[in-house]
């Protein structure tokens, strides 16, 4: 092919998905954001394979399709809706529906008396004044063609304000539920969080779609600032159908004495993408950043993260763990950047991958970028299969295969489960990959 030809096919592949523009229901600043990222797509379009930060990953299956925004929220089965729920486990729960959000499948109880909640969908009105000053501030329209394209189409969203010195006691639960439609369709989820001073809140996304003979595109943007000495829990579960395309950009401030701990859990998209930025911006910041996948088929999951040390004496710790079965792929690129003022710092990387077949493949790239003297910095990646010596270990006293491979990916991924701070959540998360788990082998054995 020409270098003509793909530059056309390129410029076709932008037009075939031109920016959605979503509604701004009678607000001037949010029909401006409106059109300043959709313009910002125009300029930067879909990031392409010559784009060092996403080479790895082919993203021909999505420029290819025509999606459609949903135009209303589609019928959600209640055993579908019961699978996805969390409020049976005490969790608080908003629930989004194509988008939008659903009171009628919401479990908020008394979360609205000790935290704000202001949709995006009432820009226009009351809740304008406490949504613009955050809309966009930590995410970039310019950062990629994704986050441009969620800040030109999302029609509704949410921000949370957790008030000064308020500690929310049960962890939220926010699902963004794609229902099944007639022609792909593609939705923009997104969320803002602001924890004030001394606050303390864990939050958990999951993003789930039915299954459905049409692909998906879940396109989300997250933005979140953790106030001074706050203690903020960021969970992010991926559990789409699989033929579903998943891209979450997500943005992270944090400021003095405050402790960040997230976690992104990857186990159902075709294809995935993460994006994480999580900037120290103040001293004596910290932050543990942690990810699990568990990928099998030809799914292909990659993630990207960045710890911004902006400033001095802020420990960060990152632990991101896959396991990859039959032709799945992956990606980790993790970076730490110690800029000019931020000596004593203190950071370790790591990233690990087991490789539960000969197929699956992983490209692992730590990375360190240090402009300071007096810092301590480690990173390390391993990758392999199943350790031989312990699975004989298991079967020479009476294990089965499978209940062998089992404990054993189950032990290789309990790492980075423990460091979730919220005893609920933690359960919850321990049981859905061992369900994960489960059904990888299962799937092995049988084919």
């Amino acid at each position: 092919m020409t270098q003509m030809a793909q530059v056309n096919n390129q410029r076709s592949d932008q037009a075939r998905n031109s920016p959605v523009i979503g509604p701004d229901y009678g607000s001037r600043w949010l029909a401006d954001f409106h059109q300043a990222a959709a313009a910002a797509f125009d300029r930067i379009g879909y990031p392409d394979a010559d784009d060092e930060q996403w080479r790895f990953i082919n993203l021909s299956p999505i420029r290819k399709t025509t999606f459609h925004p949903a135009v209303e929220p589609g019928h959600v089965p209640p055993q579908e809706l019961a699978k996805l729920s969390l409020a049976d486990r005490g969790f608080y729960e908003l629930v989004f529906v194509d988008g939008m959000f659903s009171p009628a499948h919401s479990h908020t109880g008394d979360l609205a008396d000790k935290i704000e909640l202001c949709r995006f969908k009432d820009a226009a009105g009351k809740d304008a004044q406490r949504i613009s000053p955050y809309l966009g501030q930590e995410l970039s329209a310019l950062s990629n063609g994704f986050a441009a394209l969620n800040s030109a189409g999302f029609a509704d969203g949410l921000f949370l304000n957790v008030p000064a010195g308020v500690a929310v006691g049960r962890p939220i639960h926010i699902l963004w539920l794609t229902t099944r439609h007639s022609r792909p369709v593609v939705v923009f989820p997104r969320l803002s969080v602001n924890a004030c001073d001394h606050a303390q809140a864990t939050v958990l996304q999951t993003f789930a779609s039915l299954d459905s003979d049409q692909p998906v595109l879940t396109n989300a943007a997250v933005e979140v600032v953790s106030g001074r000495e706050s203690q903020l829990e960021l969970i992010t579960v991926e559990r789409e159908a699989s033929h579903a395309f998943h891209v979450t950009n997500q943005a992270v401030r944090v400021h003095t004495g405050a402790r960040l701990q997230t976690l992104t859990f990857n186990s159902g998209a075709l294809l995935v993408r993460n994006n994480l930025h999580v900037q120290l911006a103040e001293p004596f910041a910290q932050a543990t950043i942690n990810g699990l996948t568990i990928s099998s088929g030809h799914q292909h999951v990659d993630n990207h993260t960045t710890l911004d040390h902006a400033r001095e004496n802020c420990p960060s710790h990152e632990l991101y763990k896959s396991l990859l079965a039959g032709n799945a792929g992956g990606v980790f690129r993790g970076k730490i950047l110690v800029r000019p003022d931020a000596q004593k710092t203190d950071s370790k990387q790591t990233s690990k991958t087991m490789l539960l077949s000969d197929d699956a493949v992983m490209n692992s790239q730590p990375q360190l970028e240090i402009y300071a003297n007096d810092v301590k910095c480690t990173h390390g990646s391993t990758t392999g299969p199943i350790d031989d010596e312990q699975l004989f270990y298991l079967r020479s006293r009476g294990v089965s295969a499978v209940k062998a491979r089992s404990l054993l990916t189950y032990a290789f991924a309990g790492d980075v489960l423990n460091r979730v701070l919220n005893p609920v959540t933690r359960e919850f998360l321990s049981e859905l990959t061992s369900d994960c788990l489960h059904r990888m082998h299962i799937d092995a054995v049988g084919s």
